[in-house]
């Protein structure tokens, strides 16, 4: 059977509207979140690379100074260490707690808020 012309229909002019709408908000949230989680993978891979005979051996202040220099290396520089960085030391080991938040103006009034923490345990 040969369909006709009638019964061939494509997208509106409405939907093809909403589908570029709905892909520039992805491609806005990936632009405007994506450096985030960029920066966070490479602060835990700077975390899990401190040698752990190090970390629990020198002091809480050259802990923090050579965390200084591997972020300057990997240009992580919006970081104050003293507000985001949290050290416990005991007799089983030395335990770095990092937590900071993001906060990202999307659209307007929009913002999104983005919760970093990990914890790590060297002995």
């Amino acid at each position: 059977m040969v369909r006709m012309k009638s019964d061939q229909r494509g997208a509106s002019a409405f939907g093809m509207l909403l589908g570029v709408a709905g892909l520039a908000a992805v491609v806005t949230l990936l632009l405007r979140l994506g450096p985030h989680y960029v920066e966070w993978q490479t602060m835990k891979s700077i975390f899990g690379d401190m040698p752990a005979a190090q970390v629990h051996s020198i002091s809480k202040e050259e802990i923090r100074e050579s965390l200084r220099k591997r972020f300057r290396v990997n240009s992580l520089r919006d970081f104050d260490l003293r507000e985001i960085l949290t050290i416990d030391r005991a007799k089983q080991g030395t335990t770095l707690t990092i937590m900071y938040e993001r906060r990202e103006p999307i659209v307007a009034n929009v913002d999104v808020v983005l919760t970093f923490s990990e914890q790590y345990q060297y002995q």
